[in-house]
């Protein structure tokens, strides 16, 4: 293994213009010498692909494709990953800000690992701080078991790094979800993922974000909510039992996914409580929640869509 292996930054761009200036720069100035910048742009309509242009000319390390069709983000994140040259591979949005020992410090840290993640802080869409962490809203640490990610999530795309190899398991990504957790489910299934303590990026928040980490988006309304939510849920974990079954005949998801899709035809479902409950300590140890908290949490997880449903009508 060379001491500075190639790293592909993957980035993926839709009409980004208003922030896409201040991350280029950001990647460009990067302290960690052996890197390219592998763009996918996904039919943006606005000055997007012009900036990338104007980069492209100083920068001969950036290389853009741009979709003849639109992909949708997960589909495109998937494309501008296969691009990529480097030994390992670092996700990137359109809209941060990296600081330039960001590639220096995670690579630093990965070493036989399959992930290394970092922290982050929160700004604002004028680049202010919002004086808050993912940290602050989540356990960070560094990971070996699955069971905590089967049903939260505490790594961002942006703040990985991973082992080009992962997505020789990983790929195709599914269609609904997240790559970032689908990648890091995968990666715990045989091996294991590092965190190294630093803040490395700073991550905007605004309206357009894929992700609503601070709660301030508008909320689709009650029963609608509640529908979207438990698809979700039940098709993240059906995806998660398949991709296991391949490889192990006994793990503890199948009971998990089983039990969770009961609660479309129930009122109740308080057997999937008590297996929460006794796997508390690794199912909800992303976060960081007092014991009162998990009980609600596991309370509010038992409820069926038939009691959803008449609380909603009854409104």
């Amino acid at each position: 293994m060379t001491k500075f292996p190639l790293i592909s930054i993957g980035l993926c761009t839709y009409n980004g213009a208003p922030y896409l200036r201040q991350q280029l720069d950001s990647l460009v100035q990067q302290t960690y010498p052996s890197l390219e910048i592998r763009i996918r742009d996904d039919q943006s309509e606005d000055e997007t692909v012009a900036i990338i242009k104007e980069f492209q000319a100083r920068f001969p390390n950036i290389h853009l494709v741009q979709n003849p069709v639109r992909m949708g983000l997960q589909k495109n994140f998937e494309a501008v990953f296969t691009d990529c040259q480097g030994e390992f591979i670092a996700p990137c949005d359109q809209d941060d800000i990296w600081l330039p020992h960001k590639l220096e410090r995670i690579h630093q840290a990965i070493g036989m690992h399959q992930i290394a993640y970092h922290d982050s802080l929160l700004i604002d869409e004028h680049g202010r701080s919002l004086e808050f962490r993912m940290s602050d809203k989540f356990r960070l640490k560094s990971w070996n078991r699955q069971s905590a990610f089967l049903l939260f999530n505490c790594i961002s795309g942006h703040s990985m790094l991973f082992n080009k190899q992962l997505l020789n398991y990983a790929l195709p990504f599914p269609e609904q979800g997240f790559y970032d957790h689908w990648l890091a489910f995968v990666a715990l299934e045989s091996g294991s993922i590092k965190y190294c303590p630093e803040v490395l990026v700073k991550y905007r928040q605004h309206q357009s974000n894929q992700t609503d980490i601070l709660g301030n988006k508008k909320q689709v309304s009650g029963r609608e909510r509640v529908l979207t939510r438990i698809s979700r849920e039940n098709y993240w974990l059906s995806q998660c039992s398949n991709f296991i079954r391949n490889r192990s005949d006994s793990h503890p998801v199948f009971r998990f996914e089983k039990l969770a899709k009961s609660r479309e035809r129930k009122y109740f479902c308080l057997d999937l409580g008590l297996e929460i409950w006794k796997q508390r300590s690794e199912i909800l140890e992303i976060l960081p929640y007092s014991l009162f908290s998990q009980l609600g949490f596991v309370f509010r997880y038992t409820l069926g869509l038939k009691l959803k449903t008449l609380f909603y009508r009854s409104r």
